[in-house]
């Protein structure tokens, strides 16, 4: 989570908290994008800070036991539900317990699959089908690496650091058609391409345990359709993944969404008993300021993915320059 986070937990009332929780500091960078030697950031010229890499159940559970201690109602373990607007306002049906209820407002926040928003048959745009490949290498006594190493490949890009468990992650970020996926899914085989990589065999292991796994998670940038959203009952709002997501590369999802829950809180209390006017203005205003979000993460991605020269004509980095240019000329027919 980068530096920039700071601010959000603080004005949460939560950075006291999150200090204390044992998170570790990001260390230096270590980038191998372009042509060339390897690139070393060390975040000493970030004004926010280094950022930290989290013990994310820590995380979770300090978000949650928060919530509760600020007046939530947490309905864990549910069974399916149901949700739809029902007059004027938004009914849930719980419908293991057969309980429902009824809120002015109506928040999906279920992550990249956006489980309430497909309920109400809101389409989510797919930029790109990326898929990353990843496994939690077990400690090592010898491994005192604390840098994020970061290296593109032929198909693909590689991420890996030493998270506050000990363990490392090794992660491969390619697309879902590629040829090499299904072999990848082998530990052995990703970490043989893997050491392939310079910047990478300095800090991996020959071989590691059998019961490693390689899990397969969708990673690609993906958005709820705007023109669905803005034609929504108002009172809806879709937060973080569910709403927006992002290519990893960015590192901005746990940002994102803490910074759309923040905003989305805003505009809700803002309007507050206005009626149905209110209600639809702050609903336009958080769509406004998410639009804004993407147009300036699309921005950001064209310029890494332009990247790795030494790549630029396979398929991976091909793709993904098409469609920088396919997205520039819709803005200049646009404009």
């Amino acid at each position: 989570m980068p530096g920039a986070a700071r601010v959000l937990l603080q004005r949460f009332g939560l950075l006291e908290r999150f200090l204390a929780a044992g998170h570790a500091e990001r260390g230096a960078t270590i980038s191998h994008w372009d042509d060339g030697d390897p690139v070393w950031f060390d975040h000493l010229r970030d004004p926010n800070g280094p950022g930290w890499h989290l013990d994310r159940n820590r995380f979770d559970t300090d978000l949650r036991e928060a919530a509760l201690a600020a007046g939530a109602t947490l309905a864990d373990e549910c069974g399916p539900l149901h949700a739809s607007p029902v007059g004027g306002a938004w009914q849930v049906e719980r419908q293991d317990a057969g309980q429902i209820h009824r809120a002015p407002v109506l928040v999906d926040a279920t992550g990249r699959n956006a489980a309430i928003a497909r309920q109400l048959g809101i389409p989510r745009r797919v930029d790109d089908e990326l898929i990353c490949l990843h496994a939690y290498l077990p400690p090592r006594a010898d491994d005192e690496d604390d840098c994020t190493r970061l290296c593109a490949d032929t198909n693909g890009w590689w991420y890996s650091v030493r998270v506050p468990s000990g363990q490392r992650v090794l992660a491969f970020h390619l697309d879902a058609d590629d040829a090499e996926l299904r072999a990848l899914r082998s530990l052995p085989a990703l970490l043989a391409k893997a050491r392939r990589q310079a910047v990478l065999a300095e800090v991996l292991p020959v071989t590691a345990g059998d019961d490693v796994a390689v899990h397969a998670r969708p990673a690609g940038s993906a958005m709820l359709d705007p023109a669905a959203l803005a034609q929504t009952a108002p009172g809806f709002f879709a937060l973080g993944d569910a709403g927006l997501s992002f290519d990893p590369i960015a590192s901005q999802g746990l940002f994102h969404a803490l910074a759309s829950a923040e905003s989305a809180a805003s505009v809700i209390t803002q309007s507050g008993a206005g009626g149905d006017a209110a209600a639809a203005g702050a609903q336009a205003a958080f769509l406004a300021e998410q639009a804004a979000v993407h147009a300036h993460y699309r921005r950001r991605w064209q310029d890494t993915y332009a990247g790795p020269a030494r790549y630029g004509g396979q398929r991976f980095w091909a793709m993904r320059r098409a469609a920088d240019d396919a997205s520039s000329s819709r803005i200049a027919a646009s404009a």
